[in-house]
């Protein structure tokens, strides 16, 4: 029985023992299989970070790359810039020396020709100053004598509007070549004899004595008598009494009517009364009315037509609405004023006389052909 026991006992020993070891195999075997998962994390966590460690380095080495390449183009770009400006810089600088250069060129063109051209014109009047040295025969003095005639003539027309002076100017050139019994200067007489015929047709006007009539109208103002108040001419009615007896009622009435008409008068004005100036006023009204006048006068020196009438025709308007038209003075005034408003003062005179550039042309080409004469002769 005690073997038994034993025997029981180192089973169940044995058995605890098997159970235990067990136990501490799956213990160790568990302890193994978390040390791998362990390993294994870190492996995969070292991996990821190696990874993207190695990703950050190569996006960084990439953009360091595209830094380098970015900053070599703007380095390029602004290098191109730079040569584009000096280029224009230079081109800018090469227009204006040649916009200059041929400025000065065509400066010293002008120069030239203007010196040729003074050169000429000197060598002209030498030559024409030898001609009237060498010309001293007394035709040739009257044919100067001539066109010093119509050039005061022109003179005379021109800047005096003188026709008659510049007639009689015209007409002693005109017998000078006359007497100089020249073919040659036909065509210069009839050109003068044209001016003349021209000068002939203007209307003579008498600037000055028109000016002098307006100012003796206009000294004449302070004589004009202003218009008062007139009133209306009363029919006087039959007021003699009769000395017959029977004719007492009709003197009663003729009575009765002279103290009716006596006592109270009522008269009848169905014309316009104007109010009577005050003497300031009335001095005004002369004063302007003088005005009138003057502007007048100056337009007949101006030639000015329009303003010579409108003046003139204020004029008229004033004196027969504020002035008493039945007086001598001022009829006398109105007619004068309406026979000046009636004049012309304006006409067109010529600039010039076609014979004045005629007759130089005429003396230039006769020294010319007497200088070539005298040269060939030598």
């Amino acid at each position: 029985m005690t073997n038994n026991k034993n025997n029981s006992q180192n089973a169940d020993t044995k058995t605890n023992k098997g159970i235990v070891d067990s136990s501490d195999t799956l213990a160790t075997e568990g302890k193994s299989a978390s040390k791998a998962g362990v390993i294994t994390g870190a492996v995969a966590i070292l991996l990821t970070l190696g990874l993207g460690a190695g990703l950050y380095y190569h996006s960084h080495q990439q953009n360091q790359l595209q830094q380098q390449v970015m900053t070599k183009l703007q380095t390029q770009l602004q290098d191109q810039k730079d040569s584009q400006q000096s280029l224009r810089l230079q081109l800018s600088e090469d227009k204006q020396a040649t916009v200059s250069q041929l400025k000065q060129t065509t400066q010293q063109v002008a120069e030239i020709a203007d010196s040729e051209k003074l050169t000429k014109s000197q060598l002209e009047t030498v030559q024409l100053a030898i001609a009237n040295l060498k010309m001293r025969n007394p035709n040739e003095w009257m044919l100067a004598e001539a066109e010093y005639l119509i050039r005061i003539a022109g003179r005379k027309i021109a800047l005096e509007q003188d026709i008659d002076t510049s007639l009689a100017l015209l007409s002693s050139a005109s017998r000078r070549l006359t007497q100089l019994n020249d073919p040659s200067l036909l065509p210069l007489r009839k050109v003068i004899e044209q001016d003349i015929a021209t000068l002939t047709k203007l209307p003579r006007i008498d600037h000055d004595g028109l000016a002098l009539k307006l100012a003796i109208q206009a000294e004449q103002v302070d004589s004009l008598a202003l218009a008062g108040f007139t009133r209306p001419d009363v029919v006087a009615a039959e007021t003699q009494l009769s000395s017959d007896s029977a004719d007492w009622k009709a003197n009663l009435s003729k009575s009765w009517q002279s103290f009716s008409d006596n006592f109270i008068t009522i008269r009848r004005q169905d014309n316009s009364v104007d109010a009577l100036l005050s003497p300031q006023t009335a001095w005004y009204l002369t004063e302007n009315l003088k005005t009138q006048l003057l502007q007048a006068e100056l337009a007949v020196h101006r030639q000015d037509q329009a303003k010579f009438k409108q003046a003139l025709k204020t004029a008229k308007a004033w004196i027969k609405r504020y002035y008493d038209v039945n007086q001598p003075a001022t009829k006398s005034m109105l007619t004068s004023l309406e026979s000046l408003s009636k004049m012309t003062i304006t006409t067109t005179y010529p600039t010039k006389l076609n014979s004045a550039a005629l007759i130089q042309t005429t003396i230039r080409d006769r020294k010319i052909n007497s200088l070539a004469n005298n040269t060939g002769a030598e």
